[in-house]
């Protein structure tokens, strides 16, 4: 099977070192995978969201699937998954 190429920021990468992420409408990243587990952003999408009529409310909402280089996703998607982002409030535990 052929290596499928992308063009990614002016440069060309193989797919399968890419990632797809599911960005929602504050910029953060809620899900993320491999490029070679989707062949393009819908199918990513639904990969991520199942149910049609949930991707759709998800689009009117503003999430948006984005295919990032490994740079790229450290840079960008990474402190999402690492909690160290600062789209989302962070939760304070109560001392015990």
């Amino acid at each position: 099977m052929p290596e499928l190429l992308v063009q990614i920021g002016g440069k060309t990468l193989p797919l399968r070192s890419c990632h797809w992420v599911l960005f929602g409408p504050n910029d953060c990243a809620y899900s993320s995978e491999y490029g070679d587990g989707a062949s393009s952003a819908e199918q990513a999408h639904a990969n991520f969201t199942p149910r049609k009529r949930d991707r759709d409310q998800q689009t009117r909402q503003g999430y948006r699937i984005e295919l990032l280089s490994k740079d790229q996703w450290r840079e960008q998607a990474g402190p999402c998954f690492y909690g160290t982002c600062t789209h989302r409030p962070r939760t304070v535990k109560a001392a015990s």
